[in-house]
């Protein structure tokens, strides 16, 4: 502060008077006069008598006649009339300050007028004097004033535990009880907020109102509630004890809580209303308890909330390690989980012996079992949780272990879509556009024509998304070739191929959404079919993949989700938040999609297709909001669908053919003509997303990836140009089924076109060498003695 000192000094002449010898004494004695009281002003306050917040900064000043000001002191009245009125200063004493400025919060707890909801004005009319103080302690004779008003808006609050029900319907609860809420202060308008100042709330029985929830209501609406209030709690207490309270145990019965909010100006949250700071309850012994998600890979999340769900099947290839993540929640209608426990074929569920590990609390959120593995029968691994007031939830999983056999040679799956509209598909109908059913058939049975013991009627089977290919049939095979085909822009699931069924992205992490987590709803039910085809790998079984867009199948049809390409498995098929440059850490510690089918079992790290719409980069599909690289800069700006498609194959393995388009398709006057449109194909780990820089996250394809046929289109500055379009993934290469007879560990292959449009002496000389070179398939004696010859 600046302070005023000005003074007089009534013996002023005392050096005239030595200087002229006028002094007639030993001793200089000046004039003695009264101490002067000190002037004070406001030099900047509001306006009087306006209107404004309740938060001012107010600056004063002083000037002492005689000597210096030691402080400053100042009182603020509360004018109950809304005017000032001497009455007002009674029981209020002056406050001191050094400075010669503060910031002042002021009260405005004063409804201005009656409420119809949360958010009310509140106002309250002050006067703030301050007066001067000199060093004599002799204060000013009046003090500067300045009257105003401050105003304000109520705090709103709502409760978010227990979940409001439908209507008036009381939330059940057990008989202890965590009930949270959230609370927002409006400081003046509806975009300023900030935490309110503290709560109170109330919790009253029925019995004492005629077990009436409305007349329980009525009566904490109204003033003489007040002992029934708890004291006023500090909303950012520690440990969120400001913005929740747990129950004491409560008698079963009918009860109301109510809650309200008060900001620093006073203003307290005028109405309590239903159902948003106003809950009815109903303390009841339940037949539900917390939502229990356990979640697994293989399987995807089971979730329940009582210990009566239906039992979970699953059939699992023998020796496939087993693992699951345990969490959570009861949230949803104030409980409090209290510990879990899980085990392996539990006999007798009450003796704590059986458990592998028994009720243990939660340490974070997450709670997964070691992995186990099994050779032979039928085990169940059962996990359950209970709350604070003994509720449980139990999920039991039924896992039948099924042992890979191997008997016959190879399977053929023709999962291609049947002929639904006559004169709509076949190659004279849609000038080269799409085969029919029988001309699919035609071309996958000459590519297998040479292999011996192959039974058509027993070893090709035909499926669709309805019609389940069991693990025990497949689990007869050594080998498998699965033709499909799937519309990458579909969200109908009916109209995709059975391998979408098997193939579809399982997050292995449970729900990441509180509230979904704490719904007991969704998740898989009864039999469970996973992804068999993966599973097959995994016990030694090699599998051709190849169709319309074969890999793509493992994006996810549901919720709202869209699949940006170039797509990024082992991140972007995981459900999250939208995210543009900025990776989850979690994320890239533990990739969330390294148990998934494209990432793991088949060693893709990067799916784009071929085909380039107009002049921006393909967006459609569905997936998830995950970002983890833009897409834009690195893909050919302009062209036609004719120059970026695939017109043939450029083999990479050079045990591989050219592949070049079948006359049906692309001779003079057909669709795929060289004038025209080739084939839309997917391409895999592409070298300029890693080359450009684009992507952080990807770098040099892993050794498991091997390419076998390259992209040739016409527009040979292409970026997708000679781009891995077919592949060897060698992830499970040495694995050997134990009970396979004559089993060998060998690669399997994805071909992401479909092969049925190519010249299929090529295409069968490319077959061929995977079925009888790669896993050593026995050739037929004439065609044994033929390729011979060639050789």
């Amino acid at each position: 502060m600046m302070n005023h000192r000005r003074g007089r000094y009534l013996g002023s002449s005392l050096c005239a008077l030595f200087m002229m010898g006028a002094c007639a004494s030993d001793t200089i004695d000046g004039e003695h006069t009264e101490n002067q009281p000190p002037n004070v002003w406001l030099a900047a306050a509001p306006p009087e008598g306006s209107t404004g917040t309740y938060t001012v900064e107010l600056f004063w000043g002083g000037w002492d006649p005689d000597g210096e000001i030691a402080k400053y002191e100042y009182l603020v009245t509360d004018n109950v009339t809304g005017v000032f009125n001497p009455a007002d200063t009674i029981g209020v004493g002056w406050s001191g300050v050094i400075g010669n400025h503060s910031t002042f919060t002021f009260s405005a707890d004063s409804l201005a007028e009656a409420a119809t909801g949360q958010k009310a004005i509140f106002m309250r009319s002050h006067t703030f004097f301050v007066r001067a103080v000199d060093e004599q302690g002799l204060r000013s004779r009046e003090p500067a004033y300045r009257s105003f008003t401050s105003r304000t808006i109520s705090p709103e609050v709502r409760i978010t535990t227990p979940r409001a029900e439908l209507g008036i319907t009381p939330a059940d609860m057990p008989p202890i009880s965590t009930l949270t809420w959230n609370a927002t202060d409006y400081v003046d308008d509806d975009i300023t907020k900030q935490d309110p100042d503290s709560v109170q709330w109330a919790l009253v029985s029925t019995v004492g109102f005629g077990n009436s929830y409305l007349n329980a209501i009525n009566y904490l609406r109204s003033p003489a509630s007040a002992p029934d209030w708890y004291p006023w709690a500090w909303y950012r207490a520690p440990q969120d004890s400001g913005k929740s309270w747990t129950t004491p145990p409560l008698e079963f019965g009918d009860y109301v809580f109510a809650i309200r909010a008060k900001d620093e100006a006073g203003a307290v949250t005028p109405v309590l209303a239903e159902p948003v700071n106003v809950r009815r309850l109903k303390v009841a012994s339940r037949n539900s308890g917390p939502t229990l998600v356990v979640t697994s890979s293989l399987i995807g999340s089971v979730v329940a909330a009582s210990c009566d769900y239906p039992l979970i099947i699953v059939d699992v290839p023998a020796g496939v390690d087993l693992a699951f993540s345990l969490s959570a929640c009861a949230d949803s209608y104030g409980g409090t989980v209290a510990g879990y426990r899980y085990g392996w074929d539990i006999l007798d569920l009450n003796d704590p012996e059986q458990w592998e590990v028994d009720y243990t609390p939660f340490i974070g959120s997450v709670a997964n079992t070691p992995a186990r593995s099994f050779n032979f029968g039928t085990h169940t691994f059962t996990a359950e949780v209970i709350d604070n007031s003994g509720f449980c939830t139990r999920i039991e999983i039924k896992v039948n272990i099924v042992r890979f056999t191997g008997e016959r040679n190879l399977l053929v799956v023709d999962d291609y879509r049947a002929d639904e509209v006559p004169g709509q598909s076949g190659w004279a109908a849609t000038n080269g556009g799409v085969p029919n059913d029988a001309e699919h058939d035609a071309f996958w049975l000459e590519m297998v024509s040479n292999l011996e013991g192959f039974d058509p009627s027993r070893d090709m089977i035909a499926t669709s998304l309805d019609r389940e290919l069991p693990l025990t049939t497949i689990a007869g095979y050594k080998n498998i070739l699965w033709s499909s085909f799937s519309d990458l822009d579909t969200r109908d699931v009916s109209a995709l191929p059975l391998l979408y069924t098997y193939i579809q992205y399982r997050s292995k992490r449970p729900p990441a959404n509180p509230a979904g987590a704490c719904s007991p709803t969704g998740g898989v039910q009864g039999k469970v079919l996973p992804n068999f085809l993966g599973l097959a790998m995994q016990a030694g079984v090699h599998v051709v993949l190849s169709g319309n867009h074969p890999v793509q199948n493992v994006v996810p049809r549901f919720g709202t989700f869209n699949v940006r390409w170039p797509m990024i498995p082992a991140l972007e098929l995981e459900p999250g938040n939208p995210q543009t440059g900025t990776p989850d850490p979690d994320d890239l510690a533990n990739l969330p999609g390294n148990h998934g089918f494209a990432y793991r079992e088949l060693c893709v790290d990067v799916i784009d297709y071929a085909l380039l719409y107009g002049q921006r980069p393909r967006l459609t599909g569905m997936g998830s909001n995950r970002r983890y690289c833009g897409i834009t800069g690195w893909r050919t700006a302009n062209g036609s669908r004719r120059d970026h498609t695939m017109r043939s194959g450029i083999p990479a393995d050079p045990n591989f053919p050219p592949l070049t388009l079948r006359p049906e398709a692309a001779g003079t006057g057909r669709l795929f003509a060289p004038n025209s449109q080739g084939i839309d194909a997917e391409v895999y780990n592409p070298a300029y997303f890693r080359q450009t820089g684009a992507c952080q996250y990807i770098v040099d394809p892993r050794p498991c990836f091997e390419p076998i046929y390259l992209l040739d289109c016409l527009a040979t500055s292409e970026r997708t140009y000679q781009q891995p379009i077919a592949f060897w993934t060698s992830t499970y290469a040495s694995v050997v089924g134990d009970d396979i007879p004559g089993g060998i560990g060998a690669r399997s292959a994805v071909f992401g076109f479909p092969p049925v449009y190519f010249n299929p002496s090529e295409m069968k000389t490319a077959i061929e060498y995977i079925l009888f070179d790669e896993w050593q398939l026995p050739r037929k004696a004439a065609s044994a003695s033929t390729a011979s010859a060639s050789r």
